[in-house]
């Protein structure tokens, strides 16, 4: 068996030895980077820039929700009979107190004479037991009768009493029912439904016409909690009637619901506005601009710079490139690099967010293409106070992220 001679060892010690003093070497002039570059010959993302600013959010909410009358009344009948007159028709605008219809009221009448007649009988019987009571009661002052004879003349009273206290509400039930053979408005409004006709026979509580005021005008819409807070309950609102070719009025704010929709988690805000000339009607599609509390400046970014990730709201701000990562880049353009960033989102106005952390001003924001995006990407943009221009110009629409 050969053994390795001492020269031998030493050469393959010494090799060993140099290859690694020479890796470690290596290992001290080149250090692995701390944070990976993007290489800067790789394509970069085109996108569309504009700056975070300090200003005042414009307070305001737009919503959507219906119009319905003022007021509704649902006429029904308080007794049964054949209709003799009707007065109205579907459309007419009537006064309150206007006889609408008339029933045959010939049974309601023979009630009332029968209700009179029981009332004089039970008045001259309760007159009688009376007397008699009296008569007793002189009596026993003498001492002809026992006082206990007093009881049956006292009890003959009171039945006497309660059996005409009967009669006379008996006698009011049919005066009323003869008074309802006539129907009148109990408003004024415009008949909306009329469902009878002359010779229909109809029994109590049959539904018989439907009026509606129209004077005023109710408008609802919903709201999210966040903007309910800020709703300026003393400013009128701008209500747009879309189904009358975009024609706006004013509005007052009436009511706010104690407690959010189950279903959809809004709360009910009611707005009243006039319409003398009845031109709205029930159950149009109304968009209402709702005037919010002001508030102090803030930072204020376009609401298309908002994106989401891992379901919290962030942006991309774009930072300033190295002069490695700026090789390169096309004419007329600037590269930088995307930083994402979570924000904390104050309100939203129809064009800009406030941002209340995460943002100062200044600051690049990429407001399209968020989706192609990532932290550390490069992007190219146009110089920014090009980019802003085109961002100003730009309107950004549909709801937060």
């Amino acid at each position: 068996m050969l053994r390795p001679s001492g020269i031998g060892v030493l050469i393959a010690v010494a090799v060993v030895t140099g290859l690694v003093g020479s890796a470690c070497n290596e290992v001290d002039e080149a250090p692995a980077p701390r944070e990976a570059i993007v290489d800067p010959g790789a394509g970069a993302i085109r996108v569309e820039a504009a700056s975070a600013r300090m200003g005042l959010l414009a307070r305001e909410v737009t919503a959507t929700g219906m119009t319905s009358a003022w007021r509704d009344a649902n006429l029904r009948a308080e007794v049964g009979g054949r209709v003799l007159e009707v007065t109205v028709d579907n459309g007419d605008l009537v006064e309150a107190g206007a006889l609408l219809l008339r029933i045959d009221g010939s049974r309601q009448r023979l009630a009332v004479s029968g209700a009179s007649a029981r009332v004089e009988a039970l008045e001259h019987d309760l007159e009688l037991a009376r007397t008699e009571y009296e008569r007793k009661q002189g009596l026993v002052a003498k001492g002809s009768l026992a006082a206990a004879q007093l009881d049956g003349a006292k009890h003959a009273v009171d039945r006497a009493q309660a059996a005409l206290d009967g009669a006379k509400a008996e006698l009011g039930s049919a005066r009323r029912s003869s008074k309802d053979a006539k129907m009148s408005a109990p408003i004024a409004g415009v008949v909306a439904r009329r469902l009878v006709d002359v010779g229909d026979t109809i029994g109590a509580g049959a539904p018989v016409l439907d009026l509606v005021d129209l004077s005023k005008i109710r408008v609802r819409v919903g709201l999210v909690g966040s903007e309910i807070g800020r709703l300026d309950q003393d400013a009128q609102a701008l209500v747009t009637i879309e189904d009358l070719g975009g024609e706006s009025t004013l509005a007052q704010f009436a009511a706010l619901a104690p407690a959010a929709d189950p279903v959809t988690g809004l709360f009910d805000v009611e707005y009243h506005l006039d319409n003398p000339e009845g031109r709205i009607r029930g159950g149009m599609v109304a968009t209402i601009s709702l005037p919010l509390h002001k508030g102090g400046e803030r930072v204020l970014i376009p609401r298309a710079a908002l994106t989401r990730r891992a379901g919290k709201l962030a942006v991309f701000v774009l930072t300033p490139a190295s002069d490695e990562q700026r090789e390169g880049v096309g004419k007329g353009l600037e590269r930088r690099v995307a930083e994402l960033r979570e924000v904390r989102v104050g309100a939203y106005g129809d064009l800009e967010v406030e941002i209340l952390a995460g943002v100062e001003p200044g600051e690049l924001l990429a407001t399209s293409a968020q989706h192609a995006l990532a932290d550390a990407v490069l992007v190219e943009i146009e110089p920014p106070a090009l980019a802003n221009r085109h961002a100003s110009a730009a309107t950004p629409t549909g709801a937060a992220p």
